[in-house]
């Protein structure tokens, strides 16, 4: 934290010799636009499913783009893997799609750059949390 602080002094204070402006803009400039962005997030993130995920004990079910829904069952999974700290996401992996409810089409539930079968959830704010769901992915599939 000490680091992001004395970054953004060094910014502030290049801003203001760069430009010549007073050094006060600069935070009220930044200020207005970390104002907007976090409405326009906050907008874009209520608009998603509010459960993306739900655990069983025979399965992982998914919801998806437009609110469709997947399971996969514990057996038929290849890999689930949390990644990421500020942006957390799922990626899983289905050993067989055609074993997924309903079956998975190659490329419908995938990203760009991704394999045609692995699905990516964003679990931004999501509760319990990431932590609690890679601990229970880690119980629930079978190491490797």
């Amino acid at each position: 934290m000490v680091l992001v602080v004395l970054g953004a002094v060094a910014l502030l204070a290049a801003y203001a010799a760069l430009f010549d402006e007073p050094w006060w803009q600069a935070p009220l400039r930044s200020g207005l636009i970390g104002v907007v962005v976090a409405l326009v997030l906050n907008w874009q993130l209520r608009r998603q499913p509010r459960l993306p995920l739900r655990l069983t004990d025979e399965a992982l079910h998914l919801t998806g783009p437009k609110g469709t829904g997947l399971s996969i069952d514990w057996v038929n999974m290849a890999g689930a893997q949390v990644r990421g700290r500020l942006d957390p996401r799922l990626v899983v992996r289905p050993l067989d799609p055609e074993q997924t409810r309903p079956p998975m089409r190659p490329g419908q539930w995938s990203t760009p750059g991704r394999g045609p079968y692995e699905l990516v959830v964003r679990l931004t704010w999501m509760t319990p949390g990431p932590d609690a769901l890679r601990r229970e992915l880690a119980r629930r599939l079978p190491t490797t």
